[in-house]
């Protein structure tokens, strides 16, 4: 399978928000860089809990009919490459969400994974920042904020996940 299959197969369980079939094509270790924030994901079982809250989050918004765009895709090499997507998305209201997507691949087992995506808003240089949201932010800024304190994050030390957690438990009593 070549990277344009793979994003084709990959667009298809990303649209249908199936957590299992995403999560499939991530490579371990994985790594995400929202805006300047990157967290690393050495193994599957935290990437797949924070996967299924992101989505559960995506289907509340409205989140269907994910098409996308290639912009630019190189293979560096024949067990590395790299990948620009435009994605636009329909939310709740009809009205569409437009973002780009750069994302990070290796062939593991002779299969394309990805091992890290990126996403990043220009004019919101650092998301934890954040107090107010463009409804034109990339949809994974968007998320980061609304989902922060509900996302556990491997590279943090175990007392700010500890202490995280408790902050969100209180929130939602």
């Amino acid at each position: 399978m070549n990277l344009e299959e793979f994003f084709e197969h990959f667009s298809v369980a990303y649209s249908q928000l199936d957590v299992d079939g995403v999560t499939q094509l991530f490579a371990m270790p994985f790594f995400t860089l929202i805006n300047d924030e990157r967290t690393d994901w050495p193994e599957m079982a935290p990437l797949y809990e924070t996967t299924q809250i992101l989505f559960n989050w995506y289907a509340a918004q409205g989140f269907h009919d994910a098409q996308y765009k290639i912009l630019s895709l190189l293979e560096i090499s024949s067990t590395l490459g790299t990948a620009q997507l435009a994605w636009r998305v329909i939310r709740n209201d009809g009205t569409p969400w437009e973002y780009r997507t750069s994302y990070h691949l290796k062939r593991v087992n002779n299969v394309w994974k990805i091992s890290g995506v990126i996403q990043f808003e220009e004019e919101t240089p650092n998301v934890a920042n954040l107090t107010s949201l463009a409804s034109d932010a990339p949809l994974l800024v968007v998320a980061e904020a609304a989902l922060r304190n509900h996302i556990v994050r491997p590279n943090l030390p175990i007392a700010t996940q500890e202490a995280i957690k408790q902050e969100t438990a209180k929130s939602l009593i």
